[in-house]
């Protein structure tokens, strides 16, 4: 069964008058998964600028941690990921700033 989640907060901001997304994650337990949730939508946002026509604006996430033990988990992609070395260079990574 698949599992709908939702971004706990989508803001699209004017930085030095250029336009972006920024969604906002707040996470008070550690997930070792995080990095693919933040992903998928971050992902879900550029579809839906694509599928509705407009212009597609980038996407910045931002998850404020606010558990009690330190976050140790990987925070990009290729952190979370088993990659022979010979094929790192095409891997893209997607970068998790934890806050």
């Amino acid at each position: 069964m698949e599992t709908k989640r939702y971004r706990d907060i989508v803001r699209k901001a004017s930085i030095n008058g250029e336009y972006m997304i920024i969604g906002v994650e707040h996470q008070s337990t550690l997930d070792k998964n995080m990095i693919i949730r933040i992903l998928n939508y971050d992902a879900q946002l550029y579809i839906n600028q694509v599928e509705r026509g407009k212009e597609v604006y980038p996407v910045g996430t931002f998850v404020f941690y606010t558990g009690d033990k330190e976050w140790t988990y990987p925070k990009s992609l290729k952190e979370s990921l088993k990659i022979p070395p010979e094929m790192e260079e095409y891997i893209n990574d997607w970068k998790l700033p934890v806050l």
